[in-house]
């Protein structure tokens, strides 16, 4: 499926058109939002802290517009995808307002998820009569699961975003070749131009969520158009696994979470903490870098896809079926481990206190020697050297802009032989310290108004 310079430049006329359509929408969106009552208020469960517009709406019914226009105008578009799409986002957009039951959602996605499978042209001649009632059935299940999954992983600025931009690039891979979906192929760019500017203002500017009714409505749509590009399989399931792979991390964080609830005997739809975002939030990493890790997880199974899609190992082995499952192992594991590690560091931090040892500490404040504070890479440089200069149990991390914490279990050299040997450290960067801001110990107490008492050391 090679790309001609047509397609790509009718791909970048279309993405380049609706992020210039979306933009203003989106803004205009954003200052009406709080009037209509569109707002995502803070929560228990939630990461924000004040009111946040909900910002999708404008975008969801360009969306609807693109594909009505497209309709009058004969090309073929499905009047059960339509009216089911429709029907979605009304759903997500009363749910905007005023959060409705879980058991509501759920019953009018099955309805209307049922009706599009059983009914729709396009799913039944590619899915249902090419690969059978099996065939139907996980139909079914694979677009109510990824519409759930993208609204599970709604929960930080940019995720669901970032996912459904990918899915619309991996949907153009697969599918630009095919004249029969030319209507849908389009939609691909129309969309990932629309995400652009929406992203910006979430994760830039911080100014809106995409809410449920872009979550539900994006992820329906996507899920419905990959299911709708013809594909020879050995089976069903190598089938799905194909377009699960462009969906990995929302598909990833949907199985880790019922595998969770499951083994400690738990309600699957019971809500709790125990998504990919949640789980990397508590290790205290920066939201950029858990944004950029998912990104390129996601990529991953993307070029995955679109390999096995082009390989035609598709129509003679369960191999797909294995990949995806390979990658999502792959990508729970890594995401549990990091987790548990975090939560065993701290807690071993913990224990040595409990044990009536003492913790001791170096805070340095470091700026460059004109004063300036230190480019954060470099700033990350120097926390690397030093952690290679204290032991392993040890930690050397940023607290600030301008400060490095040192905290060391065991005392084996006295804190002033240590300082000598991190002061090297920066004087071989050329960076003006000020050491030792404080040093000190933490040591626990029997007190039952105190917990821990805090030394300092001159």
């Amino acid at each position: 499926m090679q790309f001609t310079l047509p397609e790509m430049i009718q791909f970048l006329v279309l993405m380049l058109g609706s992020l210039l359509l979306s933009y203003p929408l989106l803004l205009l969106n954003h200052k009406w939002a709080p009037r209509l009552g569109l707002i995502d208020w803070p929560k228990a469960r939630g990461l924000n802290e004040y009111q946040i517009p909900i910002i999708g709406h404008s975008i969801v019914l360009a969306s609807i517009g693109f594909f009505s226009v497209a309709k009058l105008f004969g090309f073929p578009i499905s009047g059960w995808f339509l009216s089911t799409a429709v029907v979605i986002a009304i759903m997500g957009m009363l749910d905007d307002r005023q959060p409705l039951p879980a058991l509501d959602k759920m019953f009018v996605q099955i309805v209307f998820v049922v009706c599009l499978v059983l009914f729709d042209p396009n799913l039944r001649t590619g899915i249902s009569e090419q690969y059978g009632p099996a065939a139907t059935f996980l139909s079914i299940f694979f677009i109510l699961g990824l519409m759930n999954a993208v609204n599970f992983i709604d929960g930080i600025d940019g995720l669901a975003g970032m996912v459904l931009l990918l899915g619309s690039l991996g949907y153009f891979s697969i599918a630009h070749a095919n004249p029969v979906l030319e209507v849908y192929v389009a939609y691909a760019p129309f969309l990932i131009g629309s995400l652009i500017p929406f992203l910006f203002l979430n994760v830039v500017k911080r100014k809106g969520f995409m809410g449920n009714v872009g979550s539900y409505f994006f992820s329906f749509v996507l899920a419905y158009m990959h299911l709708g590009v013809p594909i020879e399989a050995h089976d069903s399931l190598s089938r799905f696994s194909i377009s699960g792979l462009f969906f990995l991390i929302p598909i990833s964080d949907a199985a880790m979470v019922l595998l969770s609830r499951l083994m400690t005997r738990r309600s699957p739809f019971q809500a709790d903490k125990g998504h990919l975002h949640h789980r990397l939030i508590q290790t205290s990493v920066p939201l950029r870098y858990i944004l950029v890790t998912f990104a390129i997880i996601d990529i991953a199974g993307l070029i995955t896809g679109f390999a096995l899609v082009n390989s035609g190992v598709m129509r003679r082995s369960i191999f797909p079926i294995i990949t995806l499952v390979t990658h999502v192992c792959v990508v729970g594991y890594m995401i549990v481990f990091i987790e548990k590690a975090t939560k065993r560091r701290v807690q071993s931090f913990l224990e040595h206190l409990d044990l009536g040892n003492s913790l001791y500490f170096l805070k340095y404040k470091v700026t460059q020697q004109d004063g300036q504070l230190v480019p954060s890479f470099m700033l990350n440089r120097i926390a690397a050297r030093i952690n290679s200069e204290i032991r392993v149990t040890d930690v050397c991390y940023q607290q600030d802009p301008d400060i490095l914490f040192v905290a060391l279990k065991i005392q084996t050299e006295t804190l002033k032989t240590i300082a000598l040997r991190l002061e090297a450290v920066f004087h071989s960067e050329k960076l003006r310290v000020n050491l030792e801001v404080e040093k000190g110990e933490f040591v626990k107490i029997k007190s039952p108004t105190q917990v821990a008492e805090f030394r300092r050391v001159k």
